[in-house]
């Protein structure tokens, strides 16, 4: 059980005491002396049971419940069978069934020498040119934007009497994913047949470790396929499918086979990895054609084993032998997880959306670490499937990451920074290129941090912050000289870069942001935005933390930097009927109009995203957060969105709004039964949407855990109407 103090949006015993004191003074009482006892300590949270009420189950088929297990750097979806056979129709029709890696890349062979110098054209920046890789549908855009891209590794399926296992063949289905040990237990009949799977990834290791049973595999009718693809159809930009017509073109040889165990050894282009089969009960493999491989029961009514994926160009050693050993490593990774991170437990209130709320919080706070505690920042569909060719889009790591610190776990934003310091010499040269000072970081790329090609991505500047507000963050958590070393080179570099973009009017003395540039909401053409609002507050932000950055290592605040906060332009602003209200971008004034049909929202992340700066006049804030809720209600707030509008609301003290926009049940905000998300507007291409969990859990930490000159007392983002019994442990407050 967890160590953390406990607190609960209820009475607590030195309310009730400093109650009983002052009605003693006011003569109710008559004694002659009475005898205090001390307040009981808070009675921890069960964490195993808040966790395990969320448990998902399935009876039927339903492709939008596909399940995940994995580790961070290592995942694989599941379906009713507890492994990956019926792949088309949870693909088609919800969440794909895949097995990655972050390590796992591959990148399809660059036989036109095309290079990402022609696909780049020229654009002015305040009177001089700068190549900026834009054109994304030239021969070379297209290469460069498709690769690299991860690299699928094995998939798992039944095969009954050699013949995949189909739909028809299956029923009474008993599927549960153990959210407290990470394991899927699926129980089923096959022809009428039982079967019993069980189904887990390594604590740590890419490594799978699976049990099944029936009278069937004791028959020999029902065997374990393995294949491999040739790799993903990236022509599809979400979700694509994997390449299985081109056997010749990749290799899987078996390079060992031995009574219990066989190592097969794989080739796709320059892509090379591993896969190291063990199995402990009688079984044999066979191989039935080129990447299809086949295990079967020679003796009993089981087959368990263990799959270890390894980069053959970085070899590891298999980090489980058997089922067994993969089964408790997942177990144990998990109950450290649930128990030395932040909690909330609304099982006492009375609140009607108090259910839902923390469904969707464990069911997210369980996704996040599947899917983005890794060592390379995932795509936004994370480890689930592909999105935007399974490139990292920096802009939202912040959402992606600042929840881990918020719930305790400030080591996997540090996994993550990890990958930014070793793209930092890259983006280094990359921001020189172009002229400035310090580091651009990509705002698309593979593991190897090289831009990809777009017409937005080189226009986009909201990612260059992020590193430093998110190594606040871990100093918050570890406040010592170490993480000052560790991480100023990063936060020093992204300064010089937000101060050298920032160009100076030399008749005003003012800094502006842009033209050219794409803001939050990537729908204006670049040469038409010029400060738009979260971008200047947030380049306030950052540059404020790199100079306090300064100051703690002793060091003398730089002037240019400061030169920069004293004249940044201010956030554009409009006059209304309502009064004072802050624009999205400077110069578009009409957004307010009453014929607009929605009113675009960043400039709210100002105050929400981002604490309170000298360039937020809160009260304004308030205003605008009223008209654009008045306008377009809280079901209008979805996917990472629902995130945004409760940090606002929470921050400014509207608890009961932001519990509103985190429970919303819109179509586009749904959480599908095992908590992902659909994107609203690509529904059929990112179904496992991670930034609507990460900005869920981003808010929710914030009304749970607090945040700098916070109202008083626990959970204060939370109403106070008395139907709210708030139970929190180790949440860490925002800024």
């Amino acid at each position: 059980m967890s160590s953390f103090p406990s607190f609960a949006l209820v009475p607590t015993p030195s309310r009730r005491l400093a109650a009983f004191i002052s009605a003693f003074a006011l003569g109710i009482f008559a004694a002659s002396s009475l005898a205090l006892a001390a307040p009981a300590a808070p009675v921890p949270i069960d964490r195993e049971a808040v966790v395990s009420r969320h448990n998902v189950s399935n009876t039927a088929l339903n492709a939008e419940s596909a399940l995940t297990i994995g580790n961070g750097d290592f995942a694989l979806t599941v379906d009713i069978t507890g492994l990956q056979g019926l792949e088309r129709i949870y693909h088609d029709n919800g969440l794909p069934l895949e097995t990655r890696a972050t390590w796992a890349w591959h990148e399809f062979p660059n036989t036109e020498g095309h290079t990402l110098a022609a696909a780049s054209g020229p654009i002015n920046f305040h009177g001089r040119e700068i190549l900026y890789p834009i054109k994304q549908n030239s021969p070379a855009g297209r290469y460069f934007r498709e690769n690299p891209q991860p690299m699928p590794l094995g998939q798992f399926s039944f095969v009954l009497f050699g013949e995949p296992l189909r739909t028809e063949d299956v029923a009474g289905v008993d599927q549960t994913l153990d959210l407290w040990t990470g394991v899927v237990t699926s129980k089923l009949l096959v022809r009428g047949e039982p079967l019993e799977v069980i189904t887990a990834a390594h604590g740590s290791g890419a490594v799978v470790g699976v049990q099944a049973r029936s009278p069937l595999i004791a028959r020999g009718d029902l065997q374990v396929r393995l294949r491999f693809p040739y790799a993903y159809r990236v022509n599809i930009a979400h979700k694509p499918p994997f390449i299985w017509d081109q056997p010749e073109k990749h290799t899987t040889t078996l390079a060992l086979l031995a009574p219990d165990h066989a190592r097969l050894d794989r080739v796709s282009d320059t892509t090379r990895y591993t896969s190291d089969l063990r199995w402990t009960s009688p079984a044999a493999l066979t191989e039935a054609a080129a990447h299809d491989f086949r295990l079967r029961a020679t003796a009993g009514d089981t087959l368990a084993f263990t799959c270890a994926f390894s980069d053959a160009e970085n070899p590891s050693p298999a980090d489980a032998a058997d089922f067994a050993a993969v089964r408790d490593s997942s177990a144990a990774a998990w109950r450290s997880h649930w128990t030395k991170g932040g909690m909330i437990d609304l099982a006492d209130a009375a609140d009607k959306r108090a259910r839902e709320l923390e469904r969707r919080a464990i069911l997210s706070l369980y996704l996040m670490r599947v899917n983005y505690a890794g060592a390379f920042p995932p795509a936004e569909t994370g480890l689930q499937h592909l999105s935007w060719f399974g490139k990292h889009n920096s802009e939202v790591y912040f959402l992606h990451a600042a929840q881990f610190y918020q719930w305790g776990h400030p080591e996997l934003i540090e996994k993550g920074l990890a990958w930014y310091q070793r793209i930092l010499p890259k983006g280094i040269e990359q921001a020189k290129s172009e002229g400035f000072e310090g580091v651009r970081w990509p705002k698309m790329a593979g593991i190897d941090g090289r831009p990809s090609p777009g017409g937005i991505n080189p226009y986009i500047i909201w990612n260059q912050p992020n590193p430093i507000y998110l190594a606040e963050l871990v100093y918050r958590a570890k406040p010592a000289p170490e993480t000052l070393a560790r991480y100023r080179d990063i936060v020093f570099e992204s300064a010089k870069f937000l101060a050298s973009f920032a160009h100076r009017d030399p008749a005003t003395g003012v800094y502006h942001l842009g033209p050219p540039l794409k803001n939050v909401t990537e729908s204006t053409h670049p040469e038409l935005v010029r400060n738009p609002a979260f971008e200047v507050a947030f380049w306030y932000y950052g540059l404020d933390l790199a100079q306090k950055w300064r100051e703690r290592l002793g060091l003398p605040r730089e002037e240019r930097w400061d030169d920069v906060l004293r004249n940044l332009a201010p956030m554009p602003t409009v006059e209304t009927p309502a009064g004072r209200l802050y624009l999205e971008i400077e110069g578009i004034d009409d957004i307010f109009a009453p014929e607009k049909r929605a009113i675009p929202t960043s400039m709210l992340l100002a105050l929400g995203y981002l604490p309170a700066t000298p360039k937020i006049d809160v009260e304004t804030a308030r205003r605008t957060f009223s008209a654009i809720n008045e306008r377009q209600g809280t079901e209008r707030w979805v996917s990472w969105q629902m995130g945004q509008g409760a940090l606002t609301a929470a921050r400014l003290g509207e608890p009961d709004t932001a519990i509103d926009i985190l429970t919303n049940t819109a179509a586009p905000a749904r959480f599908m039964p095992s908590g992902y998300v659909r994107r609203p507007r690509d529904p059929d291409g990112a179904v496992a949407y991670l930034p609507a969990n990460s900005a869920f859990l981003c808010a929710l930490g914030l009304m749970a855990g607090g945040w700098d000159g916070a109202p008083a007392g626990p959970a204060p983002g939370f109403p106070r109407d008395g139907q709210w019994t708030v139970r929190v442990e180790g949440l860490l407050p925002m800024p």
